[in-house]
């Protein structure tokens, strides 16, 4: 005899269950369903909602105000690029407080798809802020004094920065040091700050009057586009296995989007500009590359085997930070051509030439460039000298973030010394050659001398031979994996 079915309830257990269709990420519908029910996404949502009707009323007293459009644009800032983007702080680290990484780890979920369901589900949320200012966008434009078309691309922008933000938020949450994480997003917090500011006192308060605006705009929406890859990937490296390669993905994508960037300098873009966004993709992804452990494993190594061409790519491609350093001189040949374009070593400004075959390069310009990719390479040397031990685990990054603090404090020492003692300035800067400390030497025109390019150039060479040395044996082992299966 067999038990007769269930009645069909609309509220039961498998309707709630089916919410979501099944080809969304576990990890997305499971961060949707919490989200959605915290006190904070009620109480932001209701807050906002209350925000713009006291705006639009306040437009009605004085529509184009510049007053009321701050009161409107401030709540959705604070909203769409600080409380949501903070959510995801910890959304990493505390799965692994709450002892849940581990049973995670063990579906069929890798890292990637962690992070980016992590990642998704935020940004989700904020779709819903963000659809929801766009009726009182069209009730501003019929109050009139508003232009549309620039509240609705920098409502965009908005988003887009939103998604970047809590992408570095999710990314960063993967290390377990609060004051790692709090650093990092605080010096992030003043780029925002900055870039926002730059766009409103150009693009937005002039309004986009020419074509190269518009390839402006795309220019900062491929950057804001490529930094969310970049963090998320960065944020699932930090927690997915060492056999896991998602060192390879990262530098392809940094060498696409960098040579689009540089593209974009035939559309009417300043060169300058275009130089500035292609240093920054290119020097945090050579950071991310020379902070990563060493994996060696075969598996990793494997499809870098196949032939010539492949195993001669594993020296820029392949993870870990010894394949890193090749993938560092490859970002600053690249980022040298770039430079060369806009005829950076060819200065006529009065000064020292350095002759190269049918090249005549100024000699602090070259000074200058070595000393600023210096400053990405110079920590290696005191990490692998004091802490060799640290660069098998995830701790190298925190190592490095510290250290490069710590150099920044030195140089403003060093540099008030050199002001206050400006007899001995360039003794000075001889007896502490720190690569930050050369940039703004050669800035003041104080560092042009032939030493300083001696000791630019055995910084370049102890950067990469001191870690190298130390760990001759990491080094044999990674050659006979990429030889051998």
């Amino acid at each position: 005899m067999t038990t007769p079915p269930l009645p069909f309830q609309q509220d039961s257990l498998t309707m709630r269950m089916n919410d979501f269709p099944e080809a969304f990420s576990p990890m997305l519908v499971k961060e949707l369903r919490q989200g959605m029910r915290t006190n904070l996404f009620t109480v932001a949502f209701i807050l906002l909602q209350t925000v713009m009707i006291l705006s639009l009323l306040a437009g009605l007293s004085n529509p184009g105000a510049r007053e009321v459009n701050g009161f409107f644009w401030f709540f959705i800032v604070i909203i769409v690029l600080v409380i949501q983007p903070l959510r995801g702080f910890d959304a990493l680290s505390a799965e692994y407080q709450l002892n849940t990484m581990d049973l995670i780890q063990l579906t069929k979920l890798n890292g990637w798809r962690i992070t980016l369901g992590k990642w998704t589900a935020l940004n989700a949320q904020t779709l819903l802020f963000v659809t929801g200012v766009l009726p009182y966008l069209v009730m501003r434009y019929f109050l009139g004094a508003v232009n549309f078309v620039i509240d609705l691309a920098a409502l965009g922008l908005l988003g887009l920065g939103s998604a970047l933000a809590t992408a570095i938020t999710i990314g960063c949450s993967a290390f377990p040091f609060f004051i790692l994480r709090s650093i990092i997003l605080i010096g992030f917090g003043f780029g925002f700050i900055g870039l926002f500011v730059g766009l409103q006192e150009t693009l937005f308060h002039s309004g986009l009057s020419g074509r190269s605006d518009i390839w402006q705009l795309g220019l900062i929406a491929i950057s804001l586009v490529y930094g969310c890859f970049f963090f998320l990937s960065c944020g699932a490296s930090r927690i997915a296995p060492l056999s896991e390669n998602h060192s390879t993905r990262k530098r392809l994508v940094t060498l696409a989007f960098t040579l689009v960037t540089l593209a974009l300098s035939l559309a009417g873009i300043e060169v300058e500009t275009v130089i500035v966004v292609s240093a920054i993709i290119l020097g945090l992804a050579a950071i991310d590359a020379l902070t990563e452990p060493v994996p060696i494993y075969s598996r990793v190594l494997a499809p870098f085997r196949q032939n010539a061409l492949t195993r001669a790519a594993a020296i820029f491609l392949a993870p870990g930070w010894i394949n890193g350093i090749g993938f560092f001189f490859l970002c600053a040949a690249i980022w040298a051509v770039a430079l060369q374009s806009d005829g950076f070593f060819n200065d006529t400004v009065s000064g020292t030439f350095l002759a190269l075959g049918s090249l005549a390069l100024n000699q602090s310009q070259v000074i200058l460039f070595l000393s600023m990719v210096n400053t990405l390479i110079f920590p290696l040397i005191i990490i692998h000298l004091f802490f060799s031990k640290k660069t098998s685990g995830n701790s190298i990054f925190a190592l490095y973030v510290f250290i490069q603090c710590v150099l920044l404090f030195l140089t403003m020492m060093i540099m008030t010394l050199a002001g206050a003692m400006a007899r001995f300035d360039e003794l000075i800067y001889t007896l502490a050659p720190l690569p930050s400390v050369m940039i703004l030497a050669s800035e003041r025109g104080e560092a042009d001398d032939f030493i300083f390019l001696v000791l630019a150039l055995a910084t370049t060479f102890l950067s990469v031979a001191v870690p190298l040395l130390r760990h001759r044996a990491a080094l044999r082992q990674f050659r006979h994996h990429l030889k051998n299966a």
